[in-house]
């Protein structure tokens, strides 16, 4: 028998027998749907929290007074309360010269993170501030909507984000306007002038809700607060590839003055590999728990397909009598099974598709199905079919077409 023959024999049983053959690949149809659905949600989530993460910057180092080993549990904690066996770094100007002097250090970006009481019109709101290195702040002044950027020299005027701006007062904020920033730890206060007002954009888990934020010069702090040193300072390498070697670096040579107090580092890099690797597991972990539907569908195939041999025993014998060898019965038993996984696959991704398509509507997030995950799902699909219809068409083969044709 000819290949061709073969397969047209096949498929000319799926349409002898159309209920049996809906029936029997509805688990697959089901397990392929739901292998791509599950598999293209996982991206989509992905997509969707790396949009809210920012653009990371893979060559970026952060530093921070504090450490990250204590905060993560073990002898550090107790309680439910974290305690470090060292205080906290402070981090002043004469750090930033040593950290800049490091080889492959590009940029040092240091940031005094407070809060304070802000009032506009008679109305009070606690808010974060951040006093910030204008000059570095690029990405920052790129958002400029109104107004304009802050510059060094700048003491009392400020930059605000949009959401600042519009709906956290009663009446929107406009530049020029004058905001009073109180602190009650200090009992300080300062006004401020407004000088500019960003666009709404994303921000990251790192660097925070840019729209949210108060940004003034670093000397401005002082007119509320008697903070001196650095909350937290960004480090920008000159190749993401030397990242960790710059860190080492680093930390060797603050080492050498903050040798009693805590500090430590998160690269971006790693953060980045963390996130993803996480997502990856998710991703397939679904795509396991999906595919035990394709289990299910493979064992009814393997029963459907069963009862066939014995339906069909007749017809085998038959085939035999007329010089069928024992390969094109089981080659024709093999490509039956292996063409019903590949039709249902393809029902089973125009259902994913459907299904993606009003996941997207319900929950407002573009998702898709990419090509790898469609053809994960309709790969997924062809080898169940194929397992399950390997002892079957081995059966098959073996009948006796004496035997075979003597059969009612």
């Amino acid at each position: 028998m000819k290949a061709t023959d073969v397969v047209e024999y096949a498929l000319a049983d799926f349409n002898s027998n159309k209920f049996k053959t809906l029936m029997s690949s509805l688990g697959i149809i089901i397990g392929v749907m739901a292998i791509v659905a599950m598999m293209s949600i996982s991206d989509g989530v992905f997509s969707g929290v790396s949009a809210e993460f920012g653009d990371l910057d893979l060559n970026q180092i952060i530093l921070l007074p504090q450490s990250l080993e204590d905060q993560s549990g073990g002898m550090g904690m107790s309680y439910g309360i974290a305690q470090t066996s060292k205080p906290p770094a402070r981090f002043t100007d004469r750090d930033i010269q040593t950290i800049l002097s490091t080889p492959g250090v590009v940029e040092v970006n240091p940031k005094i993170e407070a809060y304070g009481t802000v009032s506009y019109l008679s109305e009070n709101r606690s808010l974060s501030i951040q006093g910030i290195s204008p000059q570095n702040e690029k990405k920052l002044a790129a958002t400029l909507d109104k107004g304009r950027f802050l510059s060094p020299s700048d003491r009392y005027s400020v930059v605000i984000g949009s959401k600042i701006a519009n709906g956290t007062f009663p009446k929107n904020i406009r530049t020029g306007s004058t905001l009073t920033i109180y602190n009650q730890m200090t009992g300080k206060s300062q006004d401020y002038t407004v000088v500019g007002i960003l666009k709404e954009s994303n921000g990251s888990i790192v660097t925070g809700n840019p729209n949210s934020y108060i940004y003034m010069t670093q000397a401005g702090i002082s007119g509320f607060a008697t903070q001196d040193y650095y909350d937290i300072i960004y480090i920008t390498c000159e190749s993401p590839d030397r990242v960790d070697e710059i860190a080492a670096a680093v930390k060797e040579n603050l080492a050498k003055t903050h040798r009693n107090e805590a500090f430590d580092f998160v690269t971006m890099k790693s953060f980045s590999q963390a996130i993803t690797a996480i997502f990856d597991y998710i991703k397939y972990l679904l795509g396991g728990i999906a595919g035990i539907s394709l289990v299910v569908g493979g064992i009814g195939i393997m029963n459907v397909m069963l009862l066939t041999v014995k339906e069909r025993t007749k017809e085998i014998g038959l085939m035999k009598a007329v010089g069928a060898t024992t390969a094109n019965v089981r080659n024709l038993f093999l490509i039956e099974s292996m063409s019903l996984g590949f039709i249902s696959g393809l029902i089973g991704l125009a259902l994913a598709f459907v299904v993606m398509l009003i996941v997207s509507s319900v929950i407002g997030m573009n998702m898709g199905v990419s090509l790898t995950n469609a053809a994960i799902g309709i790969a997924f699909g062809c080898l169940a079919t194929t397992i399950a219809g390997v002892y079957p068409a081995s059966q098959a083969a073996k009948l006796d077409p004496i035997e075979a044709l003597r059969t009612e």
